[in-house]
Formats: structure tokens, sequence, C-alpha cells
């Protein structure tokens, strides 16, 4: 991005913030589309069908590329070895903990939901079992056919392996000779104009098309290749932005542009989705990857314009965005379990849910920042003194 590095910081992190916010919007959407997911309201709506399809689009997607620019950041400051040491902690610590604390009573109250259509895995407990009686059970292996899972936590998962896999790759991409030639590289794609930046997008289009009609995601890490190298290549393409400050200055430069190629090849997408309109799989690919990456990119360019400044509220979710994310989809579950008997009007009962939530679940973050164990095993920075609130010190990957 074209600012100084703390502007590129700050801007970089609110983007993530906003992302991980709108998780609830989207989970919480779950609960109402047409596809099976962990408990389903008694309706289905196409809204929520419509929400999901916009979400799906470029969400994680963001998520991965944005990763790759904070690892690239992130090897600037430490040796490689102290940055393993720091995944490790900052990534492994918390998905063990997470499978062993937050995933188990999700699971629970999935198993209580007896009688809702649309699970993922209809197993009912027995009438009467408690959390306590149900916990040594979550260890068999594996779900849906039984209990043992990471569900949304796959994503902590999957970033460990690539920071791991791919770090040799980022080591290299620094050193003087290659970065130079990727600054080049980088500054003459920036100068070509905006169709040039949807080019780099085309291996990602590529991985699509060549991977994913045999390899459908899964997320179970084993075998789920498409996404892997999908995910991947939005690692590196990341880190290379953070290495050419060219490209970060021309999505900024044309993020109004971008963001409508991204609208528009969304809505096809998502409506091709729906309907079965376009029965191709390379084009409905096609408009799939166009909106991706059209959206990270006017998103970035549209950060780095708007949100490179401190912004009370926003800056300080920085430090609870990512024990926000570990907890949040348990809590949209056992708030959707309580609230989907509730005969209310389905848009009031998504909002309902929505707001409970998502107070929940950033009053279980701040929660989780009181103690030294719980912040270690929930990857949280503790606040330095003379800090600045709301000041990034350097982009958090999470």
């Amino acid at each position: 991005m074209a600012g100084p590095a703390l502007g590129r910081s700050r801007a970089i992190d609110h983007l993530r913030n906003l992302v991980i916010l709108g998780l609830i919007l989207f989970h919480t959407a779950r609960l109402f589309d047409t596809e099976p997911w962990h408990i389903k309201d008694a309706g289905r709506y196409a809204a929520a069908d419509v929400l999901i399809g916009v979400f799906n689009v470029g969400q994680m997607p963001l998520l991965f590329f944005l990763a790759g620019i904070t690892a690239m950041h992130s090897l600037a400051a430490r040796e490689a070895g102290r940055y393993v040491r720091e995944r490790l902690q900052r990534l492994g610590l918390p998905l063990v903990a997470g499978i062993l604390l937050v995933v188990p009573p999700q699971v629970y109250v999935e198993r209580l939901a007896a009688g809702l259509d649309g699970r993922a895995s209809p197993i009912d407990l027995a009438p009467g079992t408690g959390f306590l009686d149900f916990y040594p059970g979550f260890f068999d292996c594996c779900y849906p056919a039984a209990n043992f899972s990471w569900h949304h936590l796959w994503f902590l998962a999957y970033l460990l392996v690539y920071a791991l896999v791919l770090l040799p790759v980022f080591v290299i991409a620094r050193r003087p000779g290659p970065r130079a030639l990727l600054e080049r590289a980088g500054a003459r794609v920036a100068a070509a104009g905006p169709a040039a930046l949807l080019a780099p997008g085309l291996p990602v289009l590529l991985a699509e098309i060549l991977l994913r009609p045999d390899f459908p995601s899964t997320h179970a890490l084993a075998g789920d290749w498409a996404n892997h190298l999908h995910f991947g290549l939005l690692i590196l393409l990341g880190g290379w932005f953070a290495l050419s400050p060219a490209l970060g200055a021309a999505a900024e430069r044309h993020c109004r542009l971008l963001l409508i190629i991204a609208a528009v090849a969304t809505a096809l997408a998502v409506t091709a989705w729906m309907t079965g309109a376009l029965p191709v799989p390379v084009l409905r690919r096609s408009l799939r990857v166009a909106g991706e990456w059209a959206t990270i990119l006017g998103l970035l360019g549209w950060a780095g314009r708007r949100l490179a400044a401190p912004i009370p509220g926003l800056s300080d979710v920085t430090r609870f965005a990512f024990p926000f994310y570990i907890v949040h989809q348990t809590v949209i579950v056992v708030s959707g379990y309580l609230l989907l008997g509730w005969s209310g009007q389905p848009l009031v009962k998504y909002l309902v849910i929505v707001l409970v939530s998502g107070l929940v679940s950033w009053g279980l973050a701040r929660a989780l920042a009181a103690t030294a164990l719980t912040r270690l095993l929930f990857g949280i920075k503790s606040e330095r003194p003379g800090i600045i609130p709301g000041r990034s010190q350097t982009s958090r990957s999470i």
C-alpha cells in the first residue's frame, strides 16, 4: 500500500477486523439457508442463500491473502526460527485449546438438536445427557459420522501448515535479488492499469479449473488439494504485495473500479450458483474467481485509502479479533439452539441472534485476555506499557 509502514499495518488490521466481525453475519445466516449445517431453523430462506453466496466469494480468500501480507511483514522483524516458534504458539496452541474447549460445546448442542432437519450430522444424544457425560465421547473420530472435529478452526490448522510449508519461499523472496525482481514485476503490473492487476488472479483460476472437480472442499486438511493450492497461492500473492508497494498503490488508485467489477462478477456468480443458469463449470468458476480477486484488490485499495488512520472502536478490535474468531461459531450455534424455537419473523430472529452472538463473543474475547494462561492458550498478545491504545505496532497475522 502507498502509505508509510504504520499506516499499512493499521489498514491491514482494520480490514481483517471487519472481515472477522462479518463472520457473525455469515455464520448466523447458515442457520437459515438451504444447505446442511450444524443446526438449522425450521424455515429456509433465499435471502440467506444470497448472503452466504456473497460472503463465500471473498471472505476467507481475503483472510488468507492478508495472512500472506502480514507473514512477509513479520519476517522483516524476526528471524525464521523465531517466526516458527511464534506461529506454533499463536496458531498451534489456540488450535489445540479450541478443539478441546470451544468445539465440544458446539457439537454437544448439535446432538441435542434432535428433530431439526438440515443438520450436517444428525446424531441425537439420549435425553438427559449432560455435557460432562458427552465430553469423553467427543473424541470418537471423526465428524460427521462421530463427534471429533475442529469445525471452523480448520482455518487455524491451514494457516499453521502454510506458515511452515511456505516459509522457505518467503525467506528467499526477502533476499535482495529476488525482492528486487518482485518489486520490479509489481511495478510493471501496477503501471499497466487495472486490467493487469486482475492478471495475478489467473493462477488461482487455473487451480480451480484443474483441481476443484476432483477435490471438493472438505476442510479436512488431508486430501483437500484444491483448497490448498487456492489458499496457498493467495498467501503467496499477499507476500508479493507486501514486497511491492506499487501494487498496493495501484489497488488504491483503482479501488472503485475494482469494487464495481467485484460486485458484478459476484452477483453473476451467486445467481449462477443459485439458479443453475450457467451449466458450464469453467464459466462458473471463472466468474467466482473474478469476483474473489477483484474483491480482494478492491477492499485492499479501499482499506489503504480509508482505514490507515486510527479508528475509534475498530482499532480496539485488533487485539481481540483472534479470540473472537475462535469462539464466535460456538456462540452462534448455542444462541441459535436457544432461540430457533422462537416464532418471530425470520429477519428479526436473524438480527437478534446476530446481536446476541456478537455481544457474547466480544465479551468472551475480552474475558480471555484477562489472564496470562488464557492469553497464551488463545493467542492474545499482552498489552505493552507505553503503547497508545488503537495504534498498531506491526500487522498481526492470525
